[in-house]
């Protein structure tokens, strides 16, 4: 038999980044500056948490320049994933609309959700525990499901119609990494247990705005 044989119609994936230590620098001054202003952004998030704090989009330029990069970035590897939403007759433009920080403790999580717009991204800034421990917990150590205790989850629909996870660990190793991917791909964040200190990451969305192409 003389046959061929293709691969077809894969998933979209997602990108990451490490910060350097200037990058991270800059992000904790901005958390710090989204204690001092306070702004609560619970109300417009998915999280069952507790402290979600809206930061400040002044001074961002090379920040926001980098978050674009890999937006482009993201492009070259999987395409527009957002094509349907662009306006042949006006003018497209991707921006950075909008970050913030969650302070997730012990027993909170974030339930599967997706974001508004084209791309989202996560910063995982302080991570106080690590997979391997929390999977030999008493809750987990028995357990048919124990990768997903703390850990980062996406779910995505396949080619068959399947509903397949994709778990990101988290420890101390996935601090500093940034995480992009296309804004309607739904994900979770799975409680963790045993650790008072909180789990701090960063958020965000990028948007597509259509405008006259005269304007």
């Amino acid at each position: 038999m003389d046959f061929k044989v293709h691969q077809f119609l894969p998933n979209p994936g997602y990108i990451t980044y490490k910060l350097s230590n200037e990058e991270m620098d800059f992000v904790w001054k901005k958390i710090d500056q989204a204690l001092v202003d306070n702004e609560n952004a619970n109300a417009k998030l998915a999280g069952n948490i507790n402290k979600s704090l809206d930061m400040n989009m002044d001074n961002i330029g090379p920040f926001n320049t980098k978050i674009l990069a890999l937006c482009d970035e993201y492009e070259k590897q999987f395409g527009k994933t957002y094509k349907n939403q662009v306006s042949v007759d006006k003018r497209n433009e991707i921006v950075f609309n909008a970050w913030w920080v969650n302070y997730q403790f012990e027993n909170e999580f974030n339930p599967q959700h997706n974001h508004s717009g084209i791309y989202s991204w996560v910063i995982w800034m302080n991570i106080p525990t690590e997979s391997d421990d929390q999977k030999n917990l008493p809750i987990a150590a028995n357990s048919g499901s124990d990768a997903r205790i703390s850990n980062f989850e996406f779910t995505y629909t396949n080619t068959l119609g399947g509903i397949k996870e994709h778990i990101i660990n988290m420890g101390k190793a996935a601090e500093g990494t940034l995480c992009l991917f296309p804004a309607d791909l739904k994900h979770s964040v799975n409680p963790f247990y045993n650790c008072s200190e909180p789990r701090i990451t960063v958020a965000g969305n990028i948007s597509l705005y259509t405008y006259p192409k005269n304007n």
